[in-house]
């Protein structure tokens, strides 16, 4: 890659991400501790709607990271979350994508599920991914070509999907997003509707697109839906990590994942992947019969 190496920049997205999970762990508790000794909450602001949050943690964590990039790779772009509210762009250029909190709603309440999210990008192409989960101290990456690893407490090594095929064995994850309109309730609905006639064996709600592609990759989760709210930066490091590991991801309706797009659909194997796409179609011909009552 042009003239930096793959593996300087592994090292530097996984110190990043370590430094800012610490970070965003550590207000976490003490958010916590706020919370029960009737202190004020971690401050939040609103974003697209109520359900779209954004505390200054976020943001902290955010320059936290940037400010790294920036020191080594001054000419690098970066598209972070809280940094692209005007809208970004995936070029060619090398580029780094940020997630500092993936998760937020979750960090906000206390639930220990959130972490921080760190990729890079070369020709529009992902070819680094880390996933760092501070309060359970475990990081997940993976490089292009070079497989999907993790470390944690009870486990160092290379991990691979979970190789379930059918969906009566398969642990789902779905997220109903942002959108609470009539409409996108249904959409949630219908989809949940589908994976559960077809007897999935589970089917959760994480709150966190990065844990959930992440949690594909190692096994944790055999498959994962989401239509119309994830971005770049939310799905960008787990596309890497699943198909290093073995799987497959794309788009829930159709085709290769787009990066610019909205929608994400990950799974364990190519049989189980297709069960999740039928699901989908299945519940988008649902949705029209119960629109025309």
């Amino acid at each position: 890659m042009a003239d930096y190496k793959m593996e300087d920049i592994l090292a530097l997205a996984k110190m990043a991400a370590t430094r800012a999970g610490k970070f965003v762990a550590d207000a976490r508790t003490k958010n916590f501790v706020d919370r029960q000794t009737g202190k004020a909450k971690n401050a939040f602001q609103t974003k697209s709607n109520s359900t779209d949050v954004v505390t200054e943690t976020d943001q902290k964590s955010e320059e936290m990271i940037t400010g790294l990039i920036k020191k080594h790779y001054p000419h690098h772009k970066i598209i972070g979350e809280e940094s692209s509210t005007e809208g970004y762009e995936l070029t060619d250029a090398p580029t780094w994508i940020i997630d500092p909190i993936d998760g937020t709603t979750n960090f906000l309440h206390g639930f220990p599920f959130t972490c921080v999210l760190v990729s890079f990008a070369f020709k529009k192409e992902v070819v680094v991914a880390v996933m760092r989960d501070a309060i359970h101290k475990e990081t997940i990456y993976a490089t292009k070509g070079g497989g999907c690893f993790m470390d944690s407490p009870g486990y160092t090594g290379r991990v691979k999907t979970s190789g379930c095929e059918e969906i009566k064995k398969a642990y789902v994850t779905v997220d109903a997003g942002y959108g609470r309109s009539d409409k996108e309730i249904l959409r949630f609905h219908t989809r949940c509707r589908e994976l559960l006639r077809r007897k999935a064996q589970g089917l959760r709600v994480v709150g966190s697109c990065g844990l959930n592609m992440a949690y594909v990759a190692c096994g944790r989760i055999d498959g994962y839906v989401e239509e119309n709210c994830p971005k770049i930066w939310d799905f960008a490091p787990g596309s890497l990590m699943v198909t290093e590991a073995g799987g497959f991801v794309g788009d829930p309706h159709g085709g290769p994942l787009d990066l610019m797009g909205r929608s994400v659909m990950a799974a364990a194997t190519k049989p189980l992947f297709e069960t999740l796409g039928t699901c989908v179609k299945d519940a988008v011909k649902h949705m029209k019969q119960l629109s025309k009552l």
